[in-house]
């Protein structure tokens, strides 16, 4: 039988014990030692700590962080919650949720460690109620803020599940906007990709909020939700479309609905994506080039 040493990761009153080899003891020992050096903003609780000590060893030991990664998913177990759901019940900010998950899913594409995701508890209740029937509904373009912005939080945060999605995704739009049939529509081209990971190379917002810009970005946005869902759920993209009885899309949503409700397979999920984001592209850069973007009169604007 193996002995196992058990490592303890203090910070403040908050601790968490790990159990790990003799070898793999040793150097957990000195990069807690390290971590625990670190400064934090205000004292985290158990979770953040797991989370800031798992972000802290993908850097220095991928299988150090595979074991960390771990005793998190066993804890979460234990409570019978998911990693979303647990946030939620302890009613952090934005930001502390926000980093919690970045190191979450840091570890997606490390060989090994998708068995502990699929390990990990995941469907929530809404999937396993008999007495629940869920809608997807598809709307249209926010009230306020960029367009750009939903987009740039969901690559932060879940960046190693969707970030080649999003690259390929970009790829296509950026080589339809030089079609000639729009390409007056899109003088500052549609980068997208270049737009969510560096926001200063962004255009202004003037041409951001423009349709022929807008509509594509808030399709790619939704098909990023629904990927970070199939994805975060361990399902397959056929797998979740099933669990919903009506698809609903509204404005802007319509083209993204319709192709949601006929994913099957990770494939067609892109091949659907690329149809859904074409249409989408056509429907805002034709009216645009028909009816070119007027400016008000200030004191129209004003009444």
């Amino acid at each position: 039988m193996t002995t196992l040493t058990v490592v303890r990761i203090n910070h403040g009153p908050v601790s968490i014990a790990l159990k790990a080899i003799p070898d793999s003891a040793v150097q957990l020992h000195e990069l807690a030692l390290q971590f625990e050096q670190s400064e934090f903003d205000g004292t985290p609780g158990r979770l953040e700590l797991f989370a800031s000590f798992l972000e802290f060893c993908i850097q220095h030991s991928k299988p150090l962080a595979l074991l960390v990664f771990e005793a998190l998913n066993d804890e979460l177990r234990a409570g019978d919650t998911n990693i979303h759901v647990a946030i939620q019940q302890q009613e952090l900010s934005e930001e502390r949720a926000r980093a919690i998950i970045r190191a979450y899913y840091s570890l997606w594409n490390v060989p090994g460690a998708r068995v502990l995701y699929q390990a990990a508890p995941q469907q929530p209740a809404l999937l396993s109620s008999d007495s629940t029937h869920l809608m997807a509904l598809f709307g249209g373009q926010r009230g306020t803020g960029s367009c750009l912005d939903e987009a740039q939080w969901m690559l932060q945060v879940y960046k190693p599940l969707v970030r080649g999605f999003v690259q390929r995704m970009s790829e296509f739009l950026c080589n339809e906007a030089q079609d000639s049939r729009v390409i007056d529509a899109y003088p500052q081209g549609l980068n997208v990709l270049e737009w969510l990971s560096d926001p200063d190379s962004a255009p202004d917002a003037r041409y951001i909020e423009t349709m022929p810009i807008m509509l594509p970005v808030i399709g790619l946005t939704q098909l990023i939700q629904v990927m970070v869902l199939f994805k975060t759920l361990c399902m397959s993209p056929g797998e979740l479309v099933q669990q919903f009885k009506v698809v609903a899309g509204h404005s802007q949503g319509i083209a993204i609905a319709a192709a949601f409700s006929m994913i099957t397979t990770e494939e067609a999920f892109e091949e659907l994506s690329t149809k859904a984001l074409g249409i989408q592209m056509l429907v805002g850069a034709l009216p645009q080039l028909e009816f070119p973007y007027y400016k008000l009169n200030p004191l129209s604007v004003h009444d």
